[in-house]
């Protein structure tokens, strides 16, 4: 390939200065920042479009021995992606319906995420005074200390209730009745005293309503894997200062600030631009939508400017309506039903509709950030759709291929390392402790797992746990001490949100997956996406062959080497 050669970048910015007066120094740094590194078609490469660039690919992607090479590798790479973005564009690809209606739909929602934000997020002021009274209004100014009965149908706690009516003892009848033993064995005390925010919704609500003494109404829980029902006690509280719950009541006052001023914005626009919904066009559509002609949601050209709504000084028409219906995938069914389409005409066209036009009119459609997130979308589209439908949809993979990649690459069939453990959760460190200790002493774990045990779910294994990569979201709290553990080795007590856990590894292996349906599906797609990357390298080179691209060597070297 013959590269274009030119004078170094001083001399260049020289030669632009030589009107007889000395540029100020903003106007040499964005002659410099227009400084043309290299042209692709007629598409200009400047500094600035490849700093821009430059800054969107993380460090760790960049490759070479030194940092000038790292930025130059940076330079193809984006002159790889003008070649892509010429041929896409030669193409009738932004023509095309489903094309328009994902860069419509994008474009729209950045519109009226960037309207509300400046309309009805930003104008949202809280006081100290609105603080302290949802502070107080929710109940986060006392911390609660309760104690409980966990039993097994509604019947059996009205029951408890009546005799707590009578006059009963809770802590003696939790003794005698609750099923959560480690707390009955205390008479139903839960342990310490727990803000609002750190007990389950489901029971905070009904519990941090009572006062000291009073007992809630039967509480449908999950108890075991299974539905039980509970009682709760407030034993006892103590204040607590709105610092605790700060930035939960700032959180909840905002939602409901915001839901309101986007309701009453929403409400006095509905006012000045009155919508009318058109019935004979919406039953036209009904009708329509019943045809077995119609395949996309697409309306003839005689019903297509028609307006479904209308309203004062414009029209939603049919063509609009239809259109944001394929982006919210509405199906045929839904335009059959009358009421179906005049509620997604009310709850969604018509607020979206005169949301733009509001921000339109205020000039938030010409934002610059906005309109650089809408291009930089339409630029990945563009690509993406390019390489689907030119590259990966020629992309092919055999029988031999994926059992020849199967053979040859053991290690990506092979399971990450995974540790089999018995596992007890419970609530209380002192429980724990006696735990592990009968543990020590020979008892089996199992049964101990399945009467102690609060881990969601695990009271159905006896305990029984696989940890490994694949489930560490669900026990993140103890994968670090389970990969260290040897096997055999009693772990714990380990405090975790829950309580306190201990654990002992049973086993630890990794496994080779046979060549099964499932091995084979991953071997195709292996070899698909490799045979993809080598085809999209190959389908650039021959771009390169089609458009011109001229690299300014001397200029690139001094603007890249003068700008690390």
């Amino acid at each position: 390939m013959k590269y274009f050669v030119s004078a170094p970048v001083i001399a260049f910015i020289a030669l632009c200065s030589c009107s007889g007066q000395n540029p100020s120094e903003d106007q040499s740094k964005k002659q410099i920042q227009e400084t043309v590194l290299a042209s692709v078609g007629d598409v200009k490469i400047t500094l600035s479009k490849f700093r821009q660039f430059s800054e969107s690919i993380p460090d760790g992607m960049k490759k070479g021995d030194s940092v000038f090479a790292k930025e130059r590798q940076v330079l193809e790479s984006l002159i790889d992606k003008e070649l892509l973005l010429i041929e896409a564009q030669s193409l009738p690809i932004e023509q095309e319906t489903e094309f328009r209606d994902e860069l419509g739909m994008y474009s729209r929602n950045r519109l009226l995420e960037l309207y509300t934000r400046r309309l009805v997020s930003e104008q949202i002021e809280i006081s100290d005074e609105e603080m302290e009274a949802h502070y107080r209004a929710t109940n986060r100014d006392r911390a609660l200390r309760f104690n409980g009965i966990m039993l097994k149908s509604e019947d059996d706690a009205l029951n408890i209730l009546k005799e707590l009516k009578a006059g009963g003892d809770f802590m003696e009848l939790a003794k005698g009745h609750s099923l959560h033993r480690e707390s009955a064995e205390q008479g139903g005390d839960i342990g310490g005293f727990k803000l609002k925010d750190k007990v389950h919704a489901s029971i905070a609500g009904p519990i941090f309503e009572l006062a000291v003494g009073e007992v809630t109404e039967p509480i449908r829980l999950s108890f075991s894997g299974k539905p039980h029902f509970a009682l709760f006690q407030v034993a006892d509280e103590m204040p607590v200062p709105m610092a605790a719950s700060e930035r939960k009541v700032r959180e909840e006052i905002f939602a409901r600030k915001r839901a309101e001023r986007y309701q009453f914005l929403l409400d006095s626009l509905l006012t000045v631009y009155d919508p009318q919904l058109q019935i004979e066009q919406i039953s036209w559509l009904n009708k329509y939508s019943q045809s077995e002609d119609i395949e996309t949601l697409t309306a003839p050209d005689e019903w297509a400017n028609l307006p479904i709504c209308s309203y004062r000084d414009g029209q939603i028409n049919i063509s609009d309506f239809l259109q944001i219906g394929r982006q919210l995938r509405v199906s045929k069914a839904e335009l059959s039903d009358a009421e179906r389409v005049e509620y997604i005409l009310r709850e969604v066209v018509i607020p979206a509709h005169l949301f733009s036009n509001e921000a339109n009119q205020l000039g938030l459609d010409k934002d610059d950030s906005l309109v650089s997130r809408v291009k930089n979308k339409r630029d990945d589209l563009l690509l993406n759709t390019l390489r689907e439908r030119y590259v990966d949809a020629n992309v092919q993979a055999s029988e031999e291929e994926a059992r020849a990649f199967f053979d040859a690459n053991p290690k990506k069939f092979t399971s990450p390392l995974t540790s089999e453990i018995i596992e007890i959760l419970v609530q209380s460190d002192s429980l724990a402790q006696q735990l592990k200790q009968r543990i020590a002493a020979g008892e089996e774990a199992e049964p101990l797992a399945r009467q102690h045990t609060i881990r969601h779910g695990a009271s159905h294994h006896d305990g029984h746990l696989t940890v490994s990569i694949y489930t560490k979201a669900y026990y993140k709290d103890i994968f670090d001490a389970v990969q260290q553990a040897e096997i055999g080795q009693l772990v714990g007590p380990l405090p975790v949100p829950e309580g306190y856990s201990i654990f002992k590894v049973l086993d630890r292996h990794q496994k080779l997956a046979p060549y099964n349906a499932s091995s084979r599906r991953r071997s195709i797609a292996y070899v698909k996406i490799d045979k993809s990357k080598r085809g999209y390298v190959k389908f650039v080179r021959g771009l390169r062959d089609k458009y011109k691209v001229d690299v300014r060597e001397d200029i690139a070297k001094d603007a890249l080497s003068s700008a690390i």
